[in-house]
């Protein structure tokens, strides 16, 4: 019965920071939710584009993860979930670990503490479990089995469990713990949410809402997902901070405020410094300048403050090639806070072409095959783009059956066939 002291569970770890009360001093309090952060993610691509703001653009994460702290300290939050993800694998060197202690002991000194599970991109590996002696507020949940750590000051159980490799094809949520009786209960899980064999801990909602938590944490699709039914809130962040075309709009984390009834409100901060973003302009070569200055213009009125990465798409009769990037580039200039990562040219639908199909501009088909062809002998980019389209699979119904896509995103051999016959299709 809440109101009642309880004693924990065998197993369960009580890690109290800062003053105590006993379960069921009910309070209202705030925590952040984040996940995906990608501390030092490599943008290999970034140099191939001429003038990018590559500075920029490389310390966008670390960048973004300083505001994140920023805004726990300022919220004055009783914690910060993890939800897998803080790095990218191996590093290689210490940099990323040492930036991450400095930032987590800015928490510490607010009496604020952290607690991580690890995902499919920092599982268990050698360098990052090399690392003895994180700051005191700093928890990295157990990758053998599920692990559940009581709050006492803020009555709250969180239940989790890390990756031990990359790939993880049981569902981890099935083996967590009951619900601490009268506590608030948190789920922290690296998820694709989906069901049927993947490599990313598969899970339902309807699983995650009957297993009695008040909110799950979860991390692994880049765009922000309320999930949230039968009184249960289920929630994606979102990465922190987009890192190319394929993250575009505001990135950031969830700022999450528990009632002391149990209620929930959960509201979206935007904390990315660069901010990625596909613009569409229909227009002729008469008013295109002025078309995409007003765009533009608009965009960087709605970034507040950060500089925008656009991919620009022009729709209509327009001159292409060289000059028109040169055009768009003088008015990327002048507009400010604006770095054009592409300008693409798509003629309209209404030209004439009975099929209804969009014509890809013979550039665009040019470059395609050409990225494709580099994958032939590139191992490890294809494993990034397996990667990526993995993730990519969680927010979109696509056109594949599950057993299909499970395949072509878990075979190299399948994979590079699928991509060879999209090729063939330009």
């Amino acid at each position: 019965m809440r109101g009642n002291y309880e004693r924990l569970p065998s197993g369960i770890n009580n890690l109290t920071f800062g003053t105590v009360r006993a379960i069921g001093q009910d309070a209202m309090f705030k925590f952040i939710h984040t996940a995906d952060i990608h501390l030092d993610s490599p943008l290999r691509g970034l140099m191939r584009f001429d003038g990018a703001p590559v500075a920029h653009i490389q310390s966008a994460t670390r960048d973004a993860f300083r505001n994140l702290v920023q805004f726990a300290i300022d919220q004055s939050v009783a914690f910060v979930l993890i939800a897998g993800d803080l790095w990218d694998c191996d590093w290689p060197d210490s940099a990323p670990g040492l930036f991450f202690i400095r930032q987590a002991t800015r928490l510490r000194k607010a009496s604020i503490r952290i607690f991580v599970v690890k995902g499919n991109h920092d599982a268990e590996s050698k360098l990052t479990s090399s690392i003895r002696h994180w700051p005191e507020n700093v928890t990295f949940l157990d990758h053998k089995k599920p692990q559940t750590i009581a709050l006492e000051k803020w009555n709250v159980a969180i239940h989790g469990q890390s990756y031990a490799q990359q790939q993880v094809t049981e569902d981890l949520s099935a083996g967590y713990p009951k619900p601490v009786r009268g506590a608030f209960n948190i789920g922290l899980l690296h998820t694709c949410l989906e069901d049927g064999s993947t490599d990313y801990a598969p899970a339902s909602v309807e699983r995650l809402t009957q297993r009695g938590y008040e909110y799950w944490a979860l991390g692994h699709i880049h765009q922000r997902q309320n999930l949230s039914r039968d009184g249960v809130h289920v929630e994606f962040p979102g990465n922190l901070q987009g890192r190319s075309i394929r993250e575009a709009g505001p990135k950031g984390c969830s700022l999450v405020t528990v009632g002391d009834d149990h209620s929930v409100t959960s509201e979206f901060e935007p904390l990315d410094t660069v901010r990625w973003e596909q613009i569409r302009v229909e227009s002729d070569d008469t008013g295109l300048e002025g078309a995409v200055r007003k765009a533009l213009q608009q965009a960087v009125a709605d970034a507040d403050g950060r500089l925008i990465a656009v991919r620009l798409e022009v729709i209509g009769s327009v001159s292409g090639g060289q000059r028109l990037r040169d055009r768009m580039d003088a008015v990327a200039v002048e507009v400010g806070d604006v770095w054009l990562e592409k300008v693409l040219v798509k003629p309209s639908t209404n030209n004439g072409n009975s099929s209804g199909k969009v014509v890809l501009p013979v550039p665009l088909v040019s470059e395609i095959r050409e990225l494709i062809a580099s994958l032939h002998a590139d191992n490890a980019a294809v494993s990034q783009w397996m990667g990526e389209f993995a993730e990519l699979r969680g927010r979109f119904v696509g056109d594949l059956g599950v057993g299909d896509s499970v395949r072509f995103l878990s075979e190299q051999l399948a994979f590079r066939a699928l991509v060879e016959k999209v090729g063939g299709q330009l």
